[in-house]
């Protein structure tokens, strides 16, 4: 499934305009392909993120899902849209501080009855790569950051998508830590044949996108 950007921009604030931003251009992403955009805090990476998910309106320009505008979709595209395409991590991450961690993954299957679970690895399984295997029956609210972001990142690849959206995802993760998780990100992703696109303050030199953008 294709997302394309065409002349989109933000009416938020002023952007900078160049030849290397997400924002004003005809872009076309493509599944199975890694889109890295870079920018400095406050330069619109979240608000980008928010258009895709629907949680913001207030652009002008168009986001063409398919063959299908965005602006377009009725009640049941946005239902298949954040229920088997898409899949978020966000910058807050979005847990639910009281429950567990094994029930923050879970919730999903509680909450989106057309959600369906990865058959790649099990929920334990992915918080043991993590190094977060003891955590399972632990409130996220007593979890450090980096350990709530690793969370965050295990619900959104357990399950199925064609795009993965990650919102900084590695800000409280070393740079050990951050590899890995993008080892197994990448992994899943492959395996699923979905694209990917990160936002970052850092470049991370582990990161080899397709396309990179700079905000």
């Amino acid at each position: 499934m294709k997302i394309r950007l065409f002349n989109l921009k933000p009416k938020s604030f002023e952007f900078k305009k160049s030849e290397e931003t997400i924002w004003g251009h005809d872009i076309i992403l493509e599944s199975g392909k890694i889109y890295q955009i870079l920018a400095s805090s406050g330069s619109g990476k979240s608000t980008f993120v928010s258009i895709l998910a629907g949680l913001r309106g207030d652009y002008d320009g168009d986001v063409i899902i398919g063959d299908k505008k965005m602006s377009q979709f009725n009640t049941n595209d946005w239902s298949k849209w954040r229920s088997s395409d898409i899949s978020f991590v966000f910058q807050e991450l979005r847990l639910f501080p009281e429950l567990t961690v094994k029930d923050n993954v879970d919730i999903l299957k509680e909450i989106n009855k057309d959600f369906n679970s990865s058959e790649n690895k099990t929920i334990q399984q992915y918080l043991e790569i993590f190094g977060i295997g003891q955590k399972t029956d632990v409130k996220s609210k007593f979890l450090s950051y980096g350990q709530q972001q690793r969370v965050a990142i295990i619900r959104s690849i357990s399950r199925n998508y064609q795009w993965l959206i990650l919102d900084e995802p590695f800000s409280h993760l070393d740079d050990k830590n951050a590899q890995l998780a993008w080892q197994i990100i990448t992994d899943d992703a492959k395996m699923k044949n979905a694209g990917i696109i990160i936002t970052s303050l850092d470049p991370y030199s582990f990161i080899s996108p397709n396309k990179k953008f700079i905000l």
